[in-house]
């Protein structure tokens, strides 16, 4: 759903302003056969990177908004989807974004390795993509997807749920 009028977090924001909110969100970390996660550069904070994902429409799961929000980002399908985290520290996920918006995100992370097509780019949303060593250095992110991929190396080491 890219129309933010008519999305969930949208006909909140028209009764609401801009006054925090909590929005579910998904992060996903799609790995490739080398072991490295796909991130996008993203179109509406220039020169920052954060992973496929987005707002949990209302009626969506939390595996149907991830498949979607992939799809959307990337251009890629979701097959086998596997929660490994949740991310909901305020002083982390608490943000305000370029329209004056605040959000405190609440953020499933999930992961997959199953998946098909290209990854690709739209130009707006989405205006790069690149495939990350999980060890080694990353793009410019914000604090809550840093927090994320430390999540993410961590659960690797250790197999065990993050709650972060």
């Amino acid at each position: 759903m890219s129309d933010f009028a008519n999305s969930t977090i949208g006909r909140l924001r028209a009764l609401v302003g801009a006054q925090p909110l909590l929005c579910p969100v998904v992060r996903i970390f799609i790995e490739n056969a080398d072991g490295r996660f796909l991130m996008q550069a993203r179109g509406d904070y220039l020169g920052m990177w954060g992973l496929p994902g987005g707002n949990i429409e209302l009626g969506e799961s939390v595996i149907y908004a991830a498949r979607r929000e992939t799809l959307e980002e990337t251009g890629l399908t979701l097959g086998e989807v596997e929660m490994f985290g949740y991310s909901s520290d305020p002083d982390i996920e608490t943000m305000t974004l370029p329209n004056g918006h605040v959000c405190q995100y609440h953020a499933a992370l999930l992961h997959c390795r199953d998946y098909s097509g290209t990854a690709g780019f739209d130009g707006e949303e989405t205006v790069g993509i690149d495939w990350i060593d999980p060890d080694g250095e990353w793009p410019p992110v914000h604090a809550q997807i840093a927090r994320s991929i430390e999540a993410y190396r961590q659960w690797r080491k250790s197999g065990r749920f993050q709650n972060v």
